[in-house]
């Protein structure tokens, strides 16, 4: 047990050092703040679709993308 909360702490841990690191890398020299920059849009725009399609999948009602004004969502 005591292995456990240890990982525990180290990963909370380093979990909040992750951003001040990413921000020294990314900080370096320009092309590091590109990459950093499309990697983070990236990463957002996927985690975007996965939640939309888990909330679809859970049944909640979502708006479609590229329906007109004029439909409405039952």
């Amino acid at each position: 047990m005591n292995a456990f909360v240890d990982f525990v702490v180290r990963l909370l841990g380093d979990a909040l050092q992750m951003p001040l690191l990413l921000g020294e890398v990314a900080l370096r020299d320009p092309l590091s703040t590109i990459i950093v920059a499309t990697g983070s849009v990236f990463i957002g725009v996927a985690v975007g679709v996965f939640g939309y399609a888990l909330l679809g999948a859970l049944g909640i009602p979502l708006p479609h993308p590229g329906s007109g004004p004029g439909e409405q969502i039952e």
